[in-house]
């Protein structure tokens, strides 16, 4: 048999072997070969992986497998022609070619195998100094967030060539990976390379303490890990029973790692800050180094500055190591303690710090001239129970502060929260000041004016632009999506050709990348479908317009409604192209002034036009409703058939669904844990009829768990155009983002915050029950700008006059006796509105949940609303009687809330 491995192979026999598609036929054939011999190659491969890549956006399914399945040999190939390590390295880490799966002879495939890799890389025409070259630039190469089998091909070539790579920031997290994976099933590749007699035998390490013991570069990596971002996540979840926080502890005791430049090392990561899970790690570092009073003295002002900037674990811990060294804490050390600690806003913190000050000048008197100064500024603390246990350590302490310090003290007071005011003069000693007269008379209700719509497009470039920019926004605005989709209808019916030749870059972009445009219920997606259809590429929208209304009940949310517009136009410009769109806002608020609406159809009358159904159902929503008589008589002399003339339902009855109550679930099995929640029902009544206004009328149902957990009308992208469907008529609006609320009460949720309040908010129609559930949800919602959003509704809403304290106070309270109203998210908004002023309308929303839940004087919380009502009404002035203090005043309350009523009845009698 011939042996053919030092015959010169040509390209047709290795463009073969590609596509026979089996990478280990590529190895036998090219791995004996000298890369020099194989140079006529490296263009050819060159050319064939740009046309393999163009295959896999042909957009055929047939053409993508088969050009795909090529990849794995074709980047073997590559490597093995390689002239020099730069080039090794773009054929090892080219974009298209990363972590393609590798064809077996019989079928299927599998993931790539990265140790055959590194063989093919070690053959023996290779030198030691190609090995060195490629590792280096390899290591540099790898991402901060790691690549672990890159990280293991790096590691390899190091080892055979001795090569000692970078720590970049992708290498030393590899590094640390590979000592999490260290334990009695793992392999090193070192271990490998040595079973493939290509090193000397190396020990195999059952631990991560033993396999550091044994790093060569112990010193140097350890360093860069307090360099790297990230790399503290990497201390947990580690194989061996010894960590990697554990382990390094160790190692510094037995004196391979310097101990003093480990701590030193810690403490400056935890002093830059980074994201919770990162410093956990070097928080758990920091806690198994266990510093001794000598270590923690030597750093006491890094301790302290932690202590006043840190992370609130880092700043505990910091904290505890001071405390715990106090009687030896020179004094000045402590003062500065003091003040960095309670001008943060933990409360855990600032008490425990209060009381170790309460306790030293207790012993020692003389030092009330240094710390009391420095208590005082926890009067401007954000919780009131943190200012009252300032206010009464100040008390008890003042006397033995010199005058002119007791006198800043007695002016610091002033920072105090307002129900504290008057305790503070009478403690302090502090002559109260004039009364300030309160007119007590209530805001005057303004109309907000609502934006205007964006500008019309003009002509079609400007208009073509603007869809691109449209179809790329995450969140299109729903008055730019209104303008951009009328005059693409209008431009059609104008000039087709102008309009067709301005899309055309666009449609060209579509059809090289169609993996970028999302699916067609979303606002990108259906109008990709509309573009196709202005260019000559129509794909059925006609089929894509009845999947949308052929959807699951649960998938058919209002957010389906612009879909269903923007396909529906897209099936007029195929089939009949409409001079005009009927259902285009005239206004910021998404409304339609009757007479542009009358005017509208009288142009489709000249026409001889037909109104497209849901672009017609879609004006009639966005109509007032006094006017909806005449305008429907105008559209039904068109002879076209009307949507029914049934008002928009508004729920009136909700469910409530507590923690023991089994979700209703189709089908069997165990159910999930229930959602807690309140949600408005459907009312009973005739079936919802079809289209854009069955969409409407199909309220969700709050019995359905699907719809709460993960839903359809989550995304930000369909939420934003909820208020415009139907402007006149709110109340069904929010029935239909209430399940999304609901998601963004407890899940992190999506990036984009929830658009629908502020939206709902502009719009004219009545806010009832459901619209303030809506708003109650937001001011609970886990994310901040949710919950500024909600916020920034019920200014807005009290504002006009449309906002009813009494039904928002009433779904707060609700929500917070299921514990789905967290009072440490709810509060501080409501604080918030207080002091932009409207604080007889926060006033009026706590006085509903005091006395909503003043049976449940236990319930947490309960004594910060009543500090935020008795700032209120000092502020404010009120002197409104609250009957609900008699009943939360009783024995049997906890002694804070008995404390805060009282507070509270003293300021409201005056």
């Amino acid at each position: 048999m011939t042996d053919r491995t030092s015959e010169s192979i040509s390209w047709e026999e290795t463009r073969a072997l590609i596509a026979a598609r089996i990478p280990q036929g590529v190895i036998d054939r090219l791995r004996p070969v000298p890369a020099g011999e194989l140079r006529h190659l490296r263009t050819p491969l060159r050319k064939l992986r740009t046309e393999l890549v163009r295959e896999l956006s042909s957009g055929d399914r047939g053409r993508y497998s088969t050009a795909y399945d090529q990849l794995a040999a074709l980047q073997l190939a590559g490597i093995l022609a390689a002239a020099t390590p730069a080039e090794a390295l773009e054929w090892l880490t080219s974009r298209r070619l990363l972590d393609v799966t590798w064809p077996r002879p019989g079928g299927g495939s599998s993931s790539p195998d990265h140790h055959t890799v590194l063989l093919t890389l070690l053959a023996p025409h290779r030198d030691a100094a190609f090995h060195r070259e490629l590792a280096g630039r390899l290591a540099a190469w790898l991402p901060a967030r790691g690549d672990a089998a890159r990280w293991r091909i790096t590691q390899g070539l190091a080892l055979r060539s001795g090569a000692e790579p970078p720590t970049t920031d992708g290498y030393v997290i590899g590094w640390l990976r590979e000592g999490r994976r260290i334990g009695s099933h793992h392999r090193e590749i070192g271990e490998w390379l040595a079973d493939q007699g290509l090193r000397e035998p190396v020990p195999h390490h059952h631990s991560l303490l033993s396999w550091l013991r044994a790093q060569p570069r112990l010193a140097e990596f350890t360093r860069r890990v307090f360099e790297v971002p990230d790399a503290g996540a990497e201390f947990t979840d580690t194989l061996s029973t010894c960590g990697w926080a554990e382990s390094l502890a160790v190692v510094a005791a037995e004196g391979l790692l310097d101990r003093a430049e480990l701590i030193d090392l810690c403490l400056g990561r935890l002093l830059r800050g980074d994201r919770p899970g990162n410093l956990r790690g070097f928080l758990r570092l920091y806690a198994v180094l266990a510093l001794d009073a000598d270590e923690i003295l030597t750093r006491a002002g890094d301790h302290v500055r932690l202590a006043a900037d840190g992370a609130p674990g880092a700043a505990k811990a910091a904290q505890a190591a001071l405390l715990s060294v106090a009687e030896r804490l020179p004094a000045e050390l402590f003062v500065e303690l003091t003040g960095a600690v309670l001008a943060r806003p933990e409360k855990g913190l600032a008490t425990v710090q209060l009381g170790r000050v309460d306790a030293a000048l207790r012993r020692d008197p003389a030092g009330a001239d240094g710390l009391l100064p420095a208590v005082a500024v926890a009067f401007t603390h954000p919780l009131a129970a943190v200012q009252e246990q300032a206010l009464r350590l100040v008390a008890r302490h003042l006397s033995h502060a010199a005058p002119a310090v007791a006198e800043a003290v007695r002016a610091a007071a002033a920072d105090l929260g307002p129900a504290l005011r008057p305790e503070a003069h009478r403690l302090l000693e502090i002559p109260a000041p004039p009364a300030e007269p309160q007119s007590g008379a209530p805001v005057a209700a303004v109309r907000v004016a609502c934006a205007e719509l964006p500008a019309a497009p003009a002509g079609p470039l400007d208009t073509a632009e603007r869809l691109s920019a449209l179809m790329a926004d995450r969140v299109p605005d729903p008055g730019e999506f209104e303008v951009v989709l009328a005059a693409l209808v209008a431009e059609h019916h104008r000039d087709a050709a102008a309009l067709r030749a301005a899309l055309a870059p666009l449609a060209a972009r579509r059809a090289a990348n169609p993996g970028r445009f999302p699916f067609i219920r979303e606002v990108g997606g259906a109008l990709g479908v509309l573009l196709d259809a202005l260019t000559g590429q129509a794909q059925a929208p006609r089929a894509s317009l009845a999947v949308l209304l052929g959807m699951p009940a649960f998938m058919r949310t209002l957010g389906v409604v612009t879909a269903v517009r923007v396909h529906e136009a897209a099936c007029s410009a195929v089939e009949a192209p409409v001079p005009l769109l009927l259902a285009t806002p005239t206004a910021g608020d998404g409304t339609i002034d009757p007479a542009v609406l009358l005017d509208r159809l009288a142009a489709y009358r000249t026409a001889g036009a037909r109104p497209s159904p849901a672009d017609l159902a879609q004006a009639l929503l966005r109509v007032a409703p006094p006017a909806l008589p005449a305008v429907r008589a105008a559209a039904a002399g068109l002879g076209c058939e009307l949507p029914p003339d049934v008002a928009p339902p508004v729920p009136r009855r909700f469910h409530t669904q507590t923690a023991n109550m089994p979700e209703r679930l189709d089908g069997v099995g165990r159910g999930p844990a229930p959602v807690v929640r309140i949600a408005p029902c459907a009312p009973e009544a005739a079936p919802a009829p079809e289209g854009v206004t069955g969409l409407l009328h199909a309220v969700p149902d709050p019995t359905e768990y699907a719809r709460f957990v993960d839903v359809p009308s989550t995304p930000a992208i369909e939420l934003v155009q909820f208020a415009w469907v139907a402007p006149w008529h709110p109340e069904t609006v929010a029935a239909h983002g209430v399940p999304g609320a609901v998601f963004r009460v407890d899940a992190p949720g999506p990036r984009e915050p929830n658009p629908l309040l502020p939206r709902l908010a502009e719009v004219p129609g009545e806010f009832g029950p459901v619209c303030h559930l809506l708003l109650a949800y937001g001011l609970t919602a886990s994310r901040a700008d949710n919950r500024t959003a909600a916020l920034d509704f019920l200014l807005a809403a009290g504002a006009q006059g449309r906002l009813r304290p009494d039904l928002l106070g009433g779904w707060i309270a609700a929500l917070w006796r299921l514990s789905a109203a967290k009072p440490n998210r709810v509060l501080p908004v409501l604080a918030e509105a207080a002091r932009t002023g409207a604080g007889r309308t926060t006033w009026a929303v706590l006085t509903a949940v005091i006395t909503e839940l003043a049976t449940e004087p236990g319930r947490r919380g309960l004594a910060d609303a009543l500090v935020l009502a008795a700032e209120c009404a000092v502020a404010e002035g009120i002197r409104d009687a609250l009957p609900a203090l008699d009943a939360l005043s009783a024995a049997g309350a906890p002694a804070r809330v008995r404390a805060e009523s009282a507070r509270l009845a003293a300021i409201l009698t005056g």
